[in-house]
């Protein structure tokens, strides 16, 4: 609010979620989003909604049918804007990984969502389709994947070998991700723990 000298916040909002975090949450993301809100109105607002909910729920249906593929959480129920899917039963047959799936899909110029850490849902991948995606892409999406996991049964080392055809290669070492002794947070951070680290000697 602007009372002609000073801006401020008015919270005595009752329709609204109230104060974000403790402070006033990531002040970027906010007014990205309160933009974004601003600029679809509220016929907008909820016809991205309807369509981020129908788009989820055809992906849903589409992957249902994909060998190995299950959906813990979502047995017989439509959901709302994402679900949480598992590769247990591909990953038990075969002994491909969500996280080689994971690199196969980048073969084909697609991403792949795993899960926060920790997997709560064994070989996990969450993907949440939104308003932005059409019908043919959700469909292609869906090709994909059943694509991999019928490649991961016919031919499993073409799945944990990959990419074979992407400029992102395999992440080995994991150690980077695992200890707090190598993390570097920022580029002024980074610059000064690795200084002359990868200079020519």
């Amino acid at each position: 609010e602007y009372d002609g000298e000073r801006y401020f916040l008015d919270y005595d909002r009752p329709r609204s979620i109230g104060k974000v975090k403790d402070f006033y949450g990531v002040i970027p993301a906010i007014v990205r989003a309160y933009a974004w809100i601003m600029s679809l109105g509220e016929e907008g607002l909820r016809t991205v909604a309807e369509t981020a909910v129908l788009n989820n729920n055809y992906l849903l249906h589409k992957l249902r049918k994909v060998r190995g593929m299950s959906a813990p959480f979502a047995s017989g129920k439509r959901r709302l804007e994402q679900v949480r899917y598992s590769f247990e039963e591909l990953s038990r047959d075969t002994g491909v990984h969500t996280t080689d799936i994971q690199r196969r899909v980048a073969d084909f110029g697609g991403h792949y969502w795993l899960s926060h850490e920790p997997w709560y849902v064994p070989e996990p991948v969450t993907l949440e389709p939104t308003e932005s995606y059409s019908k043919r892409e959700l469909d292609e999406y869906a090709e994909i994947i059943r694509r991999i996991a019928d490649e991961a049964y016919a031919d499993p080392e073409r799945v944990r070998t990959a990419p074979h055809a992407s400029t992102v290669g395999r992440v080995v070492d994991h150690s980077y991700f695992e200890d707090p002794g190598k993390w570097a947070l920022t580029w002024r951070g980074y610059k000064r723990k690795y200084a002359g680290y990868f200079e020519p000697h």
